[in-house]
């Protein structure tokens, strides 16, 4: 039977994200979302325990030692450093390009979830100085993290499902091999869109950014940095391990707590830096998986995909599926469930699968939780970002481009092999 109480409630759930800027401004993305599973929850559609199965632990690790991270280098000034330095340039056609170059790697090395986190300050203070429209900022920062994340095992979520996997014998190398071209063309397409957008678009009234709060005057940053190298060692460590066929190996979720361990042993903010961890987001993940679980146990998608299901290996149902799901469920839940119904493939499927969920992300805010930490982080200062609709049409250009760039790459590298 397609539908389901849980099918309904997935719905409802984009609508009301979709419609948001009518809503009581006290009403935040991640509550939308945990209404809905509490609904479930409360209606018998999915038990207390079948609803703790269905989270996946690890990406809820990963994600809450990098958001301490990224915290931490918050608390530790490292967003005012980098937005003094580009500010301080003679050409603001150069900071705009230093702005989506240094967001780009930081999603690839600490997800797209923490760029988003430290970028969005940076958006912030660059739209104050040059007095640029923060609209366009933002949305330029959730494009660039979105499509820098791409490339990297590590650099979101749904990469870290697929790399995890136990399909993928070498994370990074995979990665890289198959997504560097797509993401370096993209991110070329995104300087050239948003820098013209940049310059054509001046503030609203009353939208100039106030000043941000200043960083931490603790002079222990050491905790901070050795926590960021532990991450990337310990991934890229955890990496080399699986291509060279170790059965050692450490889950990328327990590295990344290990990583943020020194910041709250020996950092003297450990309590500040704590609390300034991004919670609403974390909540969000764990009640999108479990409206997810709920609705993958409703048999709803099942009976919607009918005999596409025996297709699911084919990297272009793959890359249709990906995208469309995802503008309705968000990419993270959408690869969890392709993986669980695909179980095992071959790489160029998986990499289909990676980079055009990750893409999916640039066409609604509800695609990419990514754009839902812009969205929060930014009205955390005092902003109000870029209501639903703004944000399509600002970032469809990107979407289309990349997606159609990613897509021929992947079956042409196929094609050659």
């Amino acid at each position: 039977m397609i539908f389901s109480v849980s099918l309904a409630v997935s719905c409802a759930i984009f609508f009301l994200i979709a419609i948001r800027q009518w809503l009581p401004e006290t009403v935040r993305i991640w509550h939308i979302m945990t209404a809905g599973a509490a609904v479930l929850l409360v209606a018998g559609e999915i038990s207390p325990l079948s609803a703790a199965s269905a989270v996946d632990w690890n990406v809820i690790a990963y994600l809450f030692g990098v958001f301490s991270i990224g915290s931490a280098l918050y608390d530790a000034g490292i967003s005012h450093a980098i937005g003094n330095r580009i500010t301080n340039t003679d050409r603001p056609e150069l900071s705009f390009l230093i702005f989506i170059l240094a967001t780009a790697v930081c999603a690839a090395v600490l997800t797209n979830d923490a760029a988003a986190v430290i970028g969005t300050p940076i958006a912030l203070m660059l739209a104050r100085a040059l007095k640029w429209s923060p609209t366009v900022l933002l949305v330029t920062l959730c494009a660039t993290v979105t499509v820098g994340s791409m490339v990297s095992p590590v650099g979101n979520p749904q990469n870290i499902l697929i790399a995890t996997s136990g399909d993928i014998g070498n994370p990074i190398g995979t990665f890289v091999w198959w997504l560097a071209v797509p993401t370096l063309a993209s991110l070329a397409f995104v300087y050239a869109w948003m820098s013209r957008l940049v310059n054509r678009s001046a503030p609203a009234a009353g939208s100039i950014p106030n000043e941000l709060p200043p960083p931490s005057s603790d002079p222990r940053t050491w905790p901070t940095y050795l926590a960021t190298v532990l991450l990337v060692v310990l991934i890229g460590a955890d990496s080399a391990l699986q291509a060279s066929g170790s059965a050692h190996i450490v889950p990328f979720g327990a590295a990344s707590l290990v990583a943020c361990a020194p910041v709250f042993l020996f950092s003297n903010r450990r309590f500040r830096i704590f609390r300034e961890v991004d919670w609403a987001t974390l909540v969000f993940f764990v009640s999108m998986f479990v409206v997810t679980g709920s609705l993958l146990a409703s048999g709803s998608l099942q009976a919607l995909l009918g005999s596409l299901q025996e297709r699911l290996d084919e990297p272009t149902i793959t890359a249709v599926l990906s995208f469309w799901a995802s503008q309705l469920f968000s990419n993270v839940p959408v690869v969890d469930i392709y993986l669980k119904l695909l179980q095992g493939g071959e790489a160029a499927n998986l990499m289909m699968l990676a980079g055009i969920s990750t893409l999916a992300g640039n066409l609604f805010i509800i695609s990419a939780a990514s754009n839902v930490i812009v969205v929060q982080q930014a009205e955390k200062f005092g902003q109000v970002p870029f209501n639903f609709w703004q944000f399509t049409l600002l970032v469809l250009p990107v979407t289309a481009v990349s997606v159609a760039l990613t897509y021929g790459w992947i079956v042409w590298l196929a094609a050659m092999r």
